[in-house]
């Protein structure tokens, strides 16, 4: 049986509790009520402007802090890492309980900035399918610190990794200089150069990889993406192109343009209803993001925040 494999305080997590009830514990009735009110102007009026009143979204804000609540110490890191890579556990029916604790335990061994779970946590960004890893996993990553920087970009630059899961690590490093200000410069040092490479990167990489620069204000980079937008490498269903990457970054004004110079190739899509996620590796249920828009205007300020929720994905059968 499941909970024979762990010993306490890490077999609490078995039965920790459903995360999407959990969260509603942690909300931000202030930041809520300024989002409803931007967002009650619809859509297409969203701009930078507006969205800079709203507080930035710290995913981590809203777990619980396992760590000083069941006492999690470094001891039980290797427990943990076994829990988050469990396949019995992330096998499990979306119905059983169990099913969250590898959603709990990499939680916690971000709050433990474990640096021997880096490696582990990399290693779940290659499932496509699961939006639980992709959203959470980076912000873990993410404060992890220092320590994973150099993990986190060494994955991010090797072509043998699956596009989505690339751009998973590129919101580690946006994450990580958000949780970390003093580690700005070095995440924005390691985002640039991996798009330096913009003529092999895949054009939707290069997109997210602008995306998470306008984010960090990364105004002495201009050159850079510029060049990126002059080669035709940049997907820009992401970010807009050039005239409105110069806005984003606050280098022009929407007067500098004519209005057809800020048009873009994307539509915007109403969202579906809530899908079913598939049982592995995390059997959840979540809604499925499906507006196309330009996610420099909202990264960071969202429920998610994360970069591989920018872009559709695929759906496992169950």
């Amino acid at each position: 049986m499941v909970e024979h494999n762990y010993e306490l305080p890490v077999s609490a997590l078995l039965t920790y509790g459903d995360c999407l009830e959990i969260q509603k514990k942690y909300v931000n009735p202030e930041r809520d009520r300024l989002m409803k009110e931007v967002m009650a102007e619809g859509v297409e009026s969203l701009t930078r402007e507006k969205l800079a009143t709203i507080p930035r979204f710290i995913q981590p804000d809203t777990w619980p802090n396992y760590v000083e609540e069941l006492g999690f110490t470094q001891a039980h890191v290797p427990a943990l890492v076994r829990m988050v890579t469990d396949d019995e556990l992330n096998e499990l029916p979306g119905d059983d309980i169990a099913v969250w604790a590898p959603v709990h335990a990499w939680r916690s061994l971000g709050f433990l900035r474990a640096e021997e779970a880096i490696e582990p946590l990399l290693g779940l960004l290659k499932d496509e399918y699961s939006d639980w890893v992709l959203d959470e996993v980076p912000w873990v990553l993410g404060m992890m610190g220092e320590s994973a920087i150099s993990p986190v970009s060494l994955y991010l630059a090797s072509r043998k990794h699956e596009e989505w899961s690339r751009s998973a690590t590129i919101a580690a490093l946006e994450h990580t200089a958000a949780l970390y200000p003093a580690l700005r410069e070095t995440c924005v040092k390691k985002l640039s150069s991996q798009l330096a490479d913009f003529r092999h990167n895949p054009d939707s990489l290069n997109g997210f990889l602008v995306s998470s620069l306008i984010e960090l204000e990364a105004v002495g980079k201009a050159n850079l993406i510029e060049r990126a937008y002059a080669s035709g490498n940049v997907d820009e269903s992401i970010c807009g192109n050039w005239p409105n990457v110069k806005i984003d970054l606050g280098l022009a004004t929407a007067e500098d343009f004519h209005p057809s110079e800020l048009e873009s190739d994307f539509e915007w899509v109403k969202d579906e209803p809530p899908r079913i996620r598939a049982a592995k590796p995390v059997g959840l249920e979540l809604p499925t993001k499906q507006l196309k828009k330009k996610t420099s205007q909202v990264s960071g300020f969202g429920s998610g925040g994360g970069q591989a929720q920018k872009k559709k994905k695929k759906k496992k059968k169950r």
